[in-house]
């Protein structure tokens, strides 16, 4: 069974007020070829109530062993190696 693993305390997603939302790095989202991943706010507010924070996570995790094609894109183009993938 394939089971995602992310470290927040190593992946800054800062939100972005220009788009509304997290715009720096990314790249494990865009690395994914069935686009699997996503992001999400974390709990914490600013006084404004925008999110402060963003996490990655993984879509259907359910289905993860069916959709995950097991290719590591994600691990491989992260810089601060905030994702793991046990099989």
């Amino acid at each position: 069974m394939i089971k995602f693993l992310y470290d927040p305390e190593k992946c800054d997603l800062p939100y972005d007020s220009n788009v509304q939302r997290p715009s720096k790095c990314l790249k494990c989202l865009e690395s994914c070829p069935y686009s699997l991943l996503m992001f999400r706010p974390m709990k914490e507010v600013a006084k404004d109530g925008a999110p402060v924070r963003y996490e990655i996570y993984m879509t259907f995790k359910s289905y993860a062993n069916k959709y995950c094609p097991d290719c590591l894109k994600c691990i491989k183009v992260c810089p601060n190696k905030a994702i793991e993938i046990k099989i």
